[in-house]
């Protein structure tokens, strides 16, 4: 499997460290019970040390499904193939606007596209694994070209995080709100060639017995999980809300993040780029410095803030506009995600 097409959009929207603390003050001065300003001061620190200095969010007029569709069309253009030669398509991402049917019916319909069509729900690691079932069908013959797309859009009024996760109580809630500060926005498609079939190798590790660390719960959710998981999450505040520990996640994702990528067994030397989630940029340094690989890593979260799924394919897209990546050249990718899922993957370019 190749990367035959690949490209990325961020909504206009900038959006700086300073805007999300003046956003939490102003929904938070009414419900929240201590000294704001010092909580506050805690927020910037805290959005320092993870290394997220900004973020793009849908400006008003902006629709994600145009943003999309503009994204797809260039996509396409650079594999050099017909939406006709197109034999799946997976849309991955954790934000969506359905359950039923699949997202990805609507994208196809607004790409004018026939082919089989489904979505892949994997937490941040949505992309990865897509890939991952996308070369497993090209291996054994199925399909010759396959896209995934991206569309992560969780920042708008009413969704999972926005207003509710910036309206504070108490300092303590920053525990499990905090992450929704690093949100970022972003669109991505990949078109996919079954040329190369053992070009992509794929390595993980899994634990689900932290899958209550970070979620988006649907209505009746508490009929679909552990006792334990009910314990956790109940004191949360809803359902269809973010909420996502992230020192816990940070602790247990040293461990299972540097694991994966020991698992994979890939000599350091032999690596040009590693693209990554762009959860933390300060916070995967730190795992890249410990391994000895962060002069291989190509940070774009520092600008992009959290774009959940679209991590790596954004990545790989940025390192390509400033000429840092070019056919042929070996590259991993290497992420964690909610579920705990930690997945690690290697191919040329």
């Amino acid at each position: 499997m190749k990367i035959a097409g690949i490209a990325g959009s961020l909504p206009s929207r900038l959006v700086t460290n300073q805007e999300i603390i003046n956003l939490i003050e102003e929904h938070s001065k009414e419900t929240f019970q201590g000294d704001l300003p010092k909580t506050l001061k805690s927020i910037g620190k805290l959005l320092n040390k993870s290394g997220i200095e900004t973020r793009y969010w849908l400006a008003e007029g902006e629709k994600p499904m145009q943003l999309m569709e503009a994204t797809f069309d260039r996509a396409l253009e650079q594999a050099n193939i017909s939406k006709a030669e197109i034999d799946l398509l997976i849309y991955p991402s954790v934000t969506r606007g359905f359950t039923e049917p699949a997202n990805s019916t609507f994208i196809a319909k607004m790409l004018g596209l026939n082919c089989r069509n489904y979505d892949v729900i994997d937490a941040c690691n949505g992309w990865v694994t897509a890939m991952d079932i996308i070369n497993s069908k090209m291996k054994a013959g199925e399909i010759r070209y396959a896209a995934i797309v991206n569309m992560e859009f969780g920042m708008s009024d009413g969704g999972p995080i926005f207003p509710q996760n910036f309206s504070l109580n108490s300092s303590s809630e920053l525990a499990y709100k905090f992450p929704s500060f690093t949100i970022g926005e972003a669109t991505t498609v990949t078109i996919l060639s079954n040329e190369s079939p053992d070009n992509f190798k794929f390595s993980y590790i899994n634990r689900p017995d932290l899958g209550d660390l970070s979620t988006i719960s649907l209505p009746n959710w508490e009929l679909f999980c552990n006792d334990s998981d009910v314990e956790r999450i109940s004191p949360l505040g809803g359902q269809c809300r973010f909420n996502s520990y992230a020192a816990l996640l940070h602790e247990y994702g040293r461990e299972g993040t540097i694991g994966v990528f020991n698992k994979h067994q890939v000599s350091n030397n032999d690596i040009h780029k590693i693209f990554i989630h762009t959860g933390s940029p300060k916070m995967w340094h730190e795992f890249g410095q410990s391994i000895d690989v962060e002069n291989k890593m190509h940070h774009v979260g520092h600008k992009t803030g959290n774009i959940v799924t679209a991590s790596i394919p954004f990545g790989i897209i940025d390192a390509v506009h400033q000429g840092l990546l070019e056919k042929e050249q070996f590259c991993m990718g290497w992420a964690g995600s909610g579920g705990m899922v930690f997945a690690a993957m290697s191919f040329k370019f």
